[in-house]
């Protein structure tokens, strides 16, 4: 009786396929099979954990394919974002502008946020470095941030944030609001941002600032062999212990190495393709079916899984799924997006299923009844999003939302009913057209959460087909 699961002469039925061994050794056919199903596994695994880091880098390139190269050249949608950007789940009521700095050539980089702002600084790997505005160091009041490249061992002169980065690569956001629909005021308040290296201080170079609306700017990380590229990319440009020994060996045996070019037969690059589109599979699922943040427990809406922080760790060790639950379809890191701020930043919910649990149907029609009172002390919004790209859907409207700024027709009891499909409803302009053939989903964003919002006394409530 074979007690430990030895094989002999015999052939191992998998999921994978049939593997012949003979007197305990593998048949060459068998042994190849193996070893490539092997890599395949591993190259799985690099595409799954690398995921944040990879997502942060495709923001970067796909800004550099659009012509902002250098961190003085500042990206602004001036006129806000439109399906034109591909940029996952951005939204269509406030001012963004980004930039990213290269840490390694220029060394200290210096930058002048203006008042007024809400954003934040990542680190090459999507990792949270710090917080721009109300609940930044300048508290809302602008300043100078210093950040200093890895390994800084100087000096930090007065009158500075300082900003440790252990990449050389870091990318900065914020964010500005309207006034009075209008993009005017933050604009120019965007148009104040300086960024330039410390040594330079006293004779900045110019600024750039480049307007992105309207543009086709393609800043998605992509689900095949180019991810790997991209992954490649990252590891040759950073110090080697950003990946800890364990990510380097998984991502050397799949040939990415720092200081050895990236070269993979063609072999090897069908496999890393197959792999890009299996994880990239997988992490599909595990976004949109696995509902591991559900907010409401009788209701589909859905949010950062509870209990778990910005650092997505629990007793130091990294929660992948968790994490991918979220980047798979969003970037930006920051405690703010998990912590409870009464009346200050953003909170999110979103949903991928109607109030029967099917998948949302662009084929169809909805409604969504929003009720009265929403926990918001500056606004809310409603954006949807294509479920293939995770950026807004591209549906011929100028925007695929409405908000309480756009003034929606109103309830007699103060609720707001949204609809959602192919055509527009009778009776209401409260409408945000689906496309037939596509996928979608809603964000719900509420700006300046109140306590009903995070205590639940507040509930949205689940969308419902209609005729």
């Amino acid at each position: 009786m074979d007690t430990h699961g030895w094989l002999g002469t015999e052939t191992l039925k998998t999921r994978s396929g049939d593997f012949r061994f003979d007197n305990g050794y593998p048949t060459e056919e068998s042994a190849t099979r193996l070893l490539d199903l092997q890599t395949l596994n591993r190259a799985t695994e690099v595409y799954l954990t690398q995921m944040m880091a990879v997502n942060v880098l495709a923001y970067r390139e796909g800004s550099r394919a659009f012509g902002a190269t250098r961190p003085t050249q500042v990206m602004i949608w001036e006129n806000l974002l439109d399906a034109k950007t591909l940029m996952l789940t951005g939204n269509t009521e406030t001012v963004y502008a980004t930039s990213q700095l290269a840490l390694g050539t220029d060394g200290p980089t210096v930058i002048e946020a203006p008042p007024l702002m809400l954003g934040f600084l990542l680190d090459g790997l999507q990792r949270y470095l710090a917080d721009i505005g109300p609940l930044g160091a300048d508290k809302g009041k602008g300043g100078k941030y210093l950040v200093l490249p890895p390994g800084f061992k100087g000096n930090v002169p007065d009158g500075y944030f300082a900003v440790q980065s252990p990449t050389n690569s870091v990318t900065f956001a914020v964010r500005g609001f309207q006034v009075d629909g209008k993009t005017d005021q933050a604009v120019n308040l965007m148009k104040q941002l300086r960024v330039y290296p410390l040594d330079k201080a006293a004779a900045p170079p110019a600024m750039e600032f480049m307007n992105a609306s309207g543009k086709a700017i393609d800043q998605v990380f992509p689900d095949n062999f180019r991810y790997f590229e991209l992954l490649a990319m990252l590891v040759e440009e950073e110090p080697l212990d950003v990946f800890d020994p364990l990510a380097r060996s998984m991502m050397r045996a799949i040939g990415i190495e720092k200081g050895q070019p990236f070269a993979p037969d063609e072999r090897m690059k069908a496999i890393l393709s197959e792999a890009a589109r299996l994880g990239g599979a997988m992490a599909r699922a595990n976004c949109y079916a696995s509902r591991a943040g559900k907010y409401y427990p009788d209701r589909n809406w859905e949010g950062v899984p509870a209990g778990m922080s910005y650092t997505f760790e629990k007793d130091g060790a990294p929660q992948v799924d968790a994490a991918n639950y979220v980047y798979y379809m969003a970037w930006g890191n920051s405690p703010a997006l998990m912590e409870k701020n009464i009346g200050q930043g953003s909170q999110y919910l979103w949903t991928y299923r109607d109030a029967e649990g099917a998948y949302l149907d662009g084929a169809k029609k909805y409604r969504l009844r929003i009720p009265p009172n929403v926990p918001a002390k500056n606004f809310w919004s409603v954006v949807v999003y294509d479920a293939l790209s995770r950026s807004l859907l591209d549906n011929g409207q100028p925007f695929p939302s409405l908000s309480s700024c756009t003034k929606p027709d109103t309830n007699a009891d103060g609720s707001v009913d949204i609809y959602f499909g192919p055509e527009a409803p009778e009776g209401s302009r409260n409408w945000i057209r689906t496309v037939p053939g596509k996928g979608w989903f809603p964000f719900f964003r509420f700006y300046g959460p109140t306590e009903p919002y995070f205590d639940k006394t507040w509930q949205l409530e689940d969308i419902v087909e209609v005729q």
